[in-house]
């Protein structure tokens, strides 16, 4: 009775289901907005969730989200409404890396890569070239800058510090592990 007398249908009524005069159920319609779809890159476990969220400009927390599992791994995200976003993509051990898309009538791919602590090349190892590449900009001889950077910041503290290239040097030497 309640299904057809409307009253699940106000229950249910976020814009996207109708219910015919007559009708015994209500209907799912389209869901207004665009899709974003995409494949995250990501290394170490790959069963560890990995989110991926879409803040409105302007907003502090997220609009959407969605959260997968795998090192490369599809995500979509359906009934994004127009507007510029900053999508956050953070998994467990690595660094969260941010992207400024722009949404407008079409569906939107957007794929994204996120390295491990102290990965500053992406190769999803720590090696003696990342230690080198951190240890180069803390004697300012080469800058990092960007992802890099924050790929290379180990401890956290908003710098690349003589700390951070020791506790890379430890991990790939299988020392001191940092995840």
């Amino acid at each position: 009775e309640e299904f057809a007398d409307g009253t699940v249908l106000a229950l249910l009524d976020n814009g996207h289901w109708t219910q015919g005069e007559g009708d015994k159920y209500p209907v799912l319609g389209e869901i207004p907005g665009v899709t974003i779809s995409g494949t995250v890159t990501s290394f170490n476990s790959d069963t560890d969730n990995i989110t991926i969220e879409l803040f409105a400009e302007g907003s502090a927390s997220a609009d959407y989200t969605a959260t997968v599992k795998g090192n490369s791994a599809e995500y979509a995200i359906e009934g994004v409404a127009e507007g510029t976003y900053t999508m956050k993509v953070s998994k467990n051990n690595h660094v969260t890396r941010e992207y400024t898309i722009e949404v407008g009538t079409e569906d939107l791919i957007q794929d994204a890569k996120i390295h491990l602590k102290g990965d500053i090349n992406g190769d999803g190892k720590i090696t003696i070239v990342d230690a080198n590449r951190a240890n180069l900009h803390f004697k300012n001889k080469s800058i990092l800058s960007g992802y890099e950077l924050l790929c290379a910041d180990v401890n956290g503290d908003g710098k690349v510090t003589i700390v951070d290239v020791n506790r890379m040097n430890l991990h790939f030497k299988n020392k001191n592990k940092l995840w």
